[in-house]
């Protein structure tokens, strides 16, 4: 997949080297769950999330990926 084509390729899901990259996002923070088909499920739950946030009127993504951030730091 080409950089160019990110958002251009609304199936990252059927992408082999997306499903690759998110294996190995897996493989490091979710070991029991690395298989390729949580891979797979993993892109296609990633996508759905996406389209409602996209949709959601007064979805701020910057202020979601603060406050995931900030949970995250204090774990």
């Amino acid at each position: 997949m080409k950089n160019e084509d990110t958002f251009k390729d609304l199936h990252l899901y059927e992408d082999e080297e997306t499903i690759q990259k998110a294996l190995r996002y897996l493989e490091i923070h979710d070991p029991e769950n690395a298989t390729r088909e949580y891979a797979i499920g993993f892109l296609k739950f990633m996508q759905r999330f996406a389209h409602v946030a996209s949709k959601t009127k007064g979805f701020d993504f910057e202020e979601f990926l603060e406050k995931y951030k900030s949970v995250k730091d204090k774990k």
